[in-house]
Formats: C-alpha cells, structure tokens, sequence
C-alpha cells in the first residue's frame, strides 16, 4: 500500500527547508508543557493536568488500546459487552454504586459519565466532577482502578444486560448497518476487520458463558493497554501521588497476549461494493483511496504536522468545489463531502474519501461527478486564491483557539491527551501549535499543497462503495455499471477549475450613521441599554469568560404564529430553506468565499411565538458580523440556485423516508398530536410543492421593522469601539418605533385530554416505538420552571432503573420535563423510545404507575441528586456568555428572572413541592399514548 505521508513529508520538505537548518533533520514537535506524563512501574501510563475551564470541576478518563478487534470468533460482542458491565458492579462499588454514588455529587449518568467501544480502543469518562472535596476526586480516581481492574462481572447481571444490549442492537439494526455487515467481507477480504463490528452477534450476546466475558477482561484489561487522564481543577502533584498510591496494585499479567494491529490487505484492482435494503434511507457512494497510515512512531516531528496541514488544506478546498457545485441548477449530487483519515474501522489504513448524496436517487451520475472533480483537482491542482480562503480560514480557527487559551475546556484537553495515549498525535498545546503552525502555513505555497493529492489518489488500493434503498425510483447499479462509469471518466479530458469570485462589496452603500439617543444601566443584568435614533433598542453587556468570543441575539415576539394555515406547507418547510441563504448580491457560496478567513456568523430563525437574527464574532471580526447584520435585514434573500439546491438535498435525504419505521413514528405521532400542518414532518412533498417567493415574503415581512426587536452583544466587547459601529449598522436599519404587540396564542399546540392511539408498521426488525406526552397549563413561575426540569430528571432516573436495567426492555429511555414561557402547552413532558415488542404492556404499564406515583412520593435522596446536577451546571451557567444571552432574552418575552436566582430556586424546591407539581400534571388528564408496533 502507498506510504502516502513519507512521499509527501519529502515533497513539503523543500518549502519549509528555509526555517530550518536542515529539511532532512526535522525538529521533533514539542510536548505541551503544561500536561505532566508518567507511567508506572506496572506500565500504566497517566496523564495529569491543572486547567479551570471549567473551574471547580475535573475530569476522569480511563483509555484501552483494545476494543472488538481483539475477540476471537466466539467472543464478537463481547468488548461493547464489557463496557457495559463496567456501570454494573466493581470491587469498590457493587451493583448501581457507580451511577448511584456519583449523581450524590451531580455527575450524571449519559450526560456527565459514559463509555464508548469500537473496533481497536474503549474509552471511560466522568466528565464535571465538582472537586471541592478531595474525597470526590479519590473516589474517582477508584472507579477508574475498578474499571481498571476491578469488575464483579457477576451472573445475575450479566444475564440482565444481555437484554439491554440486544435493545441497543435492534435500535442500530437499520437498513445502512445491514447493508455494512452485508459488505463489509468484500471490502475488507481476508482480513478480521470484515467481522468485527462492536455490538457483535445477538447469538453470542445471549448465550456467550460468563466465563468467556471473564477470560476476556482478564487478558485485555491489563496496564500496558491502560492510560489514565486527569484533567480539572485539581492539584496535580496530590493526582499524581493518589494515582501511584491506587493504581500500583495493578499487577501486570505473566506472558501477556500480543497487542496486534491487523494490516489491511492491498487491493490492485478496484473493489465495488454495493448493497441495497428496503430501509436504507436514501442512495450514497463513497470512493476510498486507500494509503498506509502514518507509523505511531513517525509522529514525533514537525513534517507530521506539515503533512497533517496540507490534507487539511486539501479537504477544505476539495470540499468548497463540493458544495458550490452543488448549488448549480444541473447538478447530479445534492451533497458531496471529501475527509482524509481512517480507512473505515482500520486505524492500520488511511484513506480520501469522497463520498455523495446523489439528486433523486440517481448514483452513476453523482459517481461520476465527485470522481471527475477529484481527478480535476489531482490533474490540474488548485488555484491561488482557493487556496489562500482555506489557508486564511485555518489560520483564522487556529488564532481563535490561540486567543481563547485560557479558556479551553477540560473535556478539550482531556480528548487530545487520550489521543496522544492511543494514537500517538501530537499534543504541542495551543502556544506551540499556534507559533509553529502560523510560521509554517505562510512558508507553504500551493503549487506544494497540489503535489500532494497525485500521492493519495492514485490507481490502485481504490475501493467504491454503494448503498441504496431497495425500493422503487432506486436503480441499484452493478459493479460493471460502476466500473465503466470509472473507466468513462479516466479517459475524460478534463478541463481546470476555474476559481469565479465575486469582487462587488456585500453592501453596495451605506446611509449616514444615526446615533445613540440615550443609555441607561440595568442594575439587574449588569447592562448598559441603548436607544438609538431609530427607536432600536440595544443591550450590551460587557463579559470576561471568554478572551475571544462575542454573541449577538437580536428578538423579537411574532413568528410563524402570525400566518395563517394557508401557509402550513412554506412553514413547515422554512427551517430547511433557511439553512443556505445569500444577502443582496451574494449568493450563499459567495458568502462562504467572502467569509473565509473571518469568525464571523450571522443566521436567521422563525419559531411559533418568536423571531430571532442571531451569530458571533471575534473582537477584531465584529465590523463583519455588525456588517452582516445590516445586510442581514436588508438584504436577506434566497436565489433560485440556493432555494433549488436546498430541495435536491433533503429531497435526496428523504425519498425513501416513508419505508423508515422510525420516521413513520415521528411522522405519524406529530399528525396525532397537532392539528396544524405546519407542526407536522416535513415529506417530499412539502419540499418539492414550497413556495420560494413566499417563504421570502414571510422572512421579509419578519425583518422589515428593525425597531420591533431587542439586539444584544454578550462578551469579550470594547464598548467604545460598538457604538459606532452600532451607529452605523444598526441605527440606519428600516424602522418604526411604537409598541410590539403582545403574544395572541394561535391554538397551535396539543389537544387538551386523554388518548392512545395505536398504529402498525412493516419493517425488517421487528421493534415497538412510543411516546408518551403529558401536558399541563401552569403558570411561568421561576419555581415551576425548576420544578418541571426536576420531575423530568428524576421520572428520568426511575425509568432507567426500571424499564432498562430491571426489565432489560429498553436501550435508552428517559422523560424530558419543560415550562416555556410563550407556548399554547407550557408544562410538557415526553418520553419517546423503541423497545422490544413482548414488553409493550408491562413497560406502558411501568411509565403510567412511575407518573401517578410522583403525585405521592418523591424520596429525599432521588431529588438531592438531581439539584445537586442541577446546582452544578447552573454555577457553571453564571461563567458562560450563552447563558447570560438566554437569561435576558427570555426576560424579555416574560419578565420573570430564572437565570440569577437558579441556584436559590432549586435550593429551596422540596419533595413536597415536586408532588404538587406532578399532582397538577396529572390532574389537568392530558395523557396521551402514541404506540407503533411491526405489521403482522
């Protein structure tokens, strides 16, 4: 297989060669200075670092360099399996303790603490752990040494989460998995990677012997494989001396089983994989162009990063040709994507691939297309000014990053020292990457960067894969139909890219600025509030959580509530036409080339009851994003080529939606719920029958009096450098200042009363879908705010212990409780989810008993753990700019303040208060049942 980074790194040699003394002795990249390494006698590594971003909280990562690839026949499944069984009983913390113990200290589970397995590593996290007590953070760091080296793996719940993973199976068991499993021995010949997929065989699962699970944790649990990262508000030399007080124990296994990385077989002629199945959801193709993936050990010096630039540069350019020819009226795809990393499950591999969403399901067409421009960009490289957008956006992302060091989370951190553990990737820190990477991308010129596509796409280690729906309007191509269309395009004479950019300015001509007529401070929020001479009022407050982050949000009451049922189908379909739109002359794709290089953003959003212009920037981007306001109510539009090129995408992503039990759930479910079309799914239909002229009359109409809205900026802001800005981009918008109107609800929401409604499905799985939703008017209250969030956790928690860990008749289940202070349903709460059809009754059974029960009893323990949560992140809120813009946004719509008294709210909420809540819920009988169960 083509060692694609040694030829690069030799070729990019040349252009960096004047920063150094030599090309052929590259400096090795530095480590970050802040992280401290060890490893412990026994071969554990451990990675420790001091970070409060988040502060007062830390986090905990156990990392395995082993995952599915390590089982033998008899054993697939069994890696996912043991992750599982890690949450149910260790040493130190029998049974549910895990979960339990950790949610007394606001860790929650799925949220703050979960796992993942795939094909080569399984990683452990328990993310925002407050670290007051240093107690907490021993415990922590013993749940890892269970994890570790700890497990109980008893019978009784061995045999219990078989149940639920088999849930987990039947939930992922969807027409594209099918077609993988199915395809996976072609594209992976003589190779294990072809049968080792995490969740494994159901056949296993239910009857594997407990002892093999046993055999299988104490072969590849070992500390060889095992690194432990710790990153927070914490003391690192205390960490570092609890880890080898905790962790020193573990004993290294006599004559431990080789760690191997399976190769991946060459290929010398081109393999076609194609698959089809009733519910795959729409057509794709990808092309892989396969290379050997770069040794752990040639990681080390700066020609790594080199390399790593210039795929980077690669993918954006390769990806901007992409979308702007999707938006041409004639073409073939409605969506195409290029990404340079893994070969699918292998990390042994590397590969481009390229991969389409064919128009209307055709996939010879798109075939064709994504591979002629990827041999046009191999042939004929890439243009200057192509590549000086994508050089200017990296650098821009990497100044950002820079400036917001302070900043960075844990989590952040966290997941590039895993994969430095796992992988070997370079981990400089920010200060390096920045100072070395700045230098080297302007050394770098494109002639450079095109020499290096010709390495990658070569003729051989090539593999196309094709995935369709089996149904009607879908022709599934034969691999001699893929071949010739190859072979077609191989021959072609293909014409250079020609780069057309727009020189015209995004705003043709601005008026005379206006002024700020008067400011006033707002003692609650801590603003300064602008009029300006227009009647536009401006809210600003002035933040240090984030160096190098701006958020703007300006609101207003109306919405798609104000339009009438004439207008359902535009409604309905508005969200998606809004997502690729254009201001005055610029289309969408001249927007993206005149933002590149600039953190700047600006995007529009309709709800029932509001609407909202909203976006960021980077202190030294705000004149772009105050200009992209401006241009933003001035100049809103959608050209036909946008509007069509929208249609194509989800038209392609939707064609074979109706074979999809899942989508037939939500489909049918927001039909039974809401009488209005516009609260209904969105089909083909709606997208192939939209008005493009009237959804701009609805978003012009929206936007046509600046004065009806609110605008805020929250953050890193210079005050005196925004008013004039806010003078001249603001105070000039169209407007007539008067009073808004208040809020009329429309009728727009659920039907009072209670009902079930049953439905059956055809599908290949047999699965039973439901949704419960339980709805109640009450008063917006800071309180009942709390209270309805509360319930909802701790219904939440109930139904996990019951319906998925007791019965084994879910994966995934939990209840999501709500007050919305504009809403025809302000209390809401929904559980939805698929479960194992036998369980149908006793599970319905479960959920109505759990809700009448909370009328009566609510346990002390139960509503400690979620304020605790609930506390946590609500203190976490009070350091964060998008929590500021929501609290005062939502003060406007309702002048009731749920963000500065959260945490003395939830102090105060008792068990008796959350049985009255749940006792008015219940009493107002809005219960309704929405079941769909396979077709017989």
């Amino acid at each position: 297989m083509k060692k694609y980074f040694s030829r690069l790194l030799l070729l990019l040699a040349a252009a960096i060669a004047p920063v150094f003394v030599s090309a052929q002795a590259m400096p090795a990249i530095p480590v970050d200075p802040e992280v401290r390494i060890g490893k412990l006698d026994n071969g554990l590594t451990y990675y420790i670092r001091h970070n409060e971003y988040p502060k007062g909280q830390a986090d905990y990562y156990i990392a395995q360099k082993v995952g599915s690839i390590q089982e033998e026949d008899n054993q697939r499944g069994l890696a996912h399996f043991l992750e599982h069984m890690c949450f149910n009983g260790t040493k130190n913390f029998p049974g549910n303790e895990v979960v339990s113990w950790l949610e007394t200290v606001g860790v929650k589970f799925g949220q703050n603490l979960n796992a993942y397995t795939s094909v080569d590593e399984t990683v452990y996290n328990i993310c925002n752990v407050p670290t007051a007590r240093e107690s907490v953070q021993d415990s922590c760091l013993l749940i890892l040494h269970d994890w570790a080296d700890g497990l109980l793996l008893e019978d009784a719940e061995i045999d219990k989460e078989r149940g639920v993973i088999h849930e987990e199976w039947r939930r992922s068991n969807v027409g594209q998995m099918r077609i993988y499993e199915k395809l996976l021995p072609v594209i992976y010949p003589d190779s294990k990677y072809a049968y080792r997929l995490p969740i494994g065989t159901m056949e296993i699962v239910d009857n594997f012997p407990y002892q093999d699970l046993r055999d299988y944790y104490e072969k590849w649990y070992r500390p060889d494989l095992q690194g432990i990262v710790v990153v927070g508000d914490i003391d690192v030399d205390r960490i570092e001396a609890k880890i080898k007080e905790i962790f020193s124990d573990i004993k290294m296994p006599v004559n431990p089983a080789e760690r191997v990385y399976y190769p991946v077989p060459d290929n010398q002629n081109t393999i076609f994989a194609v698959g089809s199945d009733p519910e795959q959801r729409n057509a794709v193709v990808q092309i892989m162009f396969k290379s050997e993936a770069t040794p752990d050990s040639l990681k080390g010096t700066l020609d790594y990063l080199v390399g790593r630039y210039a795929v980077d540069m690669l993918d954006a350019m390769l990806n901007a040709r992409f979308q702007e020819l999707s938006s041409k009226p004639d073409a073939v795809f409605a969506l195409a994507d290029a990404s340079y990393g893994n070969f699918m499950l292998s990390k042994t591999a590397d590969a481009l691939t390229v991969a389409a969403l064919p128009k209307d399901g055709d996939l010879i067409p798109a075939f064709e297309a994504v591979y002629r421009e990827t041999l046009r960009a191999k042939r004929g490289g890439f243009t200057a000014t192509e590549y000086d957008r994508a050089r200017s956006e990296y650098l821009s992302r990497l100044e950002k990053a820079y400036n917001n060091r302070a900043n960075t989370t844990s989590t952040s951190l966290v997941n590039e020292y895993v994969r430095h553990f796992l992988d070997n990737e370079p981990i400089p820190g920010i200060e390096n990457e920045f100072t070395m990477m700045s230098m080297l991308a302007n050394q770098i010129p494109v002639e450079m960067i095109n020499m290096a596509l010709p390495e990658i796409v070569g003729d051989k280690n090539i593999v196309v894969l094709a995935m369709l729906p089996d149904a009607e309007g879908f022709a599934v191509p034969t691999e001699a139909q893929l071949a010739e269309a190859m072979q077609r395009v191989d021959a072609e004479e293909i014409e250079a890219f020609v780069d057309d950019v727009k020189s015209e300015p995004l705003i043709e001509s601005l008026p005379a600025p206006g002024k700020i007529v008067a400011v006033t401070e707002n003692p609650l929020y801590n603003t300064q509030e602008w009029t300006l001479s227009n009647g536009v009022k401006v809210v600003v407050k002035k933040t240090d959580f984030k160096d190098n982050e701006i958020l703007f949000t300006a609101l207003a009451t109306g919405g798609t509530s104000v339009f009438g049922e004439d207008d359902a189908l535009n409604l309905r379909y508005l969200p998606y036409a809004l997502s690729r739109h254009g201001l005055g002359g610029y289309s969408s794709s001249d927007l993206e080339k005149y933002l590149a290089g600039k953190q700047a953003s600006c995007e529009v959003d309709l709800s029932a009851y509001t609407r909202e212009v909203s976006g960021s920037a980077v202190p030294k981007d705000l004149p772009v994003l105050m200009e992209l306001i401006y241009a933003t109510f001035t100049g809103f539009t959608i050209s036909p080529d946008d509007f069509s090129s929208t249609q194509n995408l989800y038209v392609g992503a939707l064609k074979n939606q109706e074979a999809l039990p899942a989508y037939q759930f939500n489909k049918q479910l927001l039909e039974y719920l809401f009488k209005s079309g516009r609260s209904h799914a969105v089909d083909v239909n709606t997208i192939e029958n939209a008005d493009r002229g009237r959804i701009l009359e609805i978003v012009g109409s929206q936007l046509a009096n600046a004065a009806d809205y609110t605008f805020y900026f929250v953050g890193n802001v210079d005050i005196n450098a925004l008013k004039p800005l806010v003078e001249q981009y603001i105070a000039t918008l169209p407007a007539v200042a008067g009073k808004t109107a208040p809020v009329k609800l429309a009728g727009l929401g659920i039907e009072p009363g209670a009902s079930t409604e049953q439905i059956r499905q055809k599908m290949d799985t047999p699965t039973t879908y439901a949704a419960i939703i339980v709805s109640a008017d009450m008063p917006y209250t800071a309180k009942n705010q709390k209270l309805a969030s509360i319930a909802g956790q701790i219904l939440s928690a109930r139904l996990i212990k019951t319906v998925r860990e007791e019965e084994g008749a879910v994966y995934s289940i939990s209840a999501n409780g709500s007050l919305s202070r504009i809403s025809d349903n302000p209390v809401m709460f929904q559980s939805s989810f698929p479960m194992k059809p036998e369980m149908k009754d006793k599970v319905l059974e479960i959920i109505a008993a759990q809700f009448d029960d909370m009328t009566a009893n609510i346990t002390a323990e139960e509503l400690a753990k979620v304020k605790e949560y609930m506390v946590k992140e609500a203190t976490r809120g009070m350091t964060e700019n998008q929590a500021w813009l929501s609290g005062m946004t939502g003060y406007q719509l309702l002048p009731v303040d749920t963000f500065l008294t959260s945490v003395d709210t939830i102090n105060a909420i008792t068990e008796d208060d959350v049985k009255a809540f749940m006792a008015e819920l219940m009493k107002q009988n809005n219960y309704k049942v929405f079941v769909m169960e396979p077709a017989e």
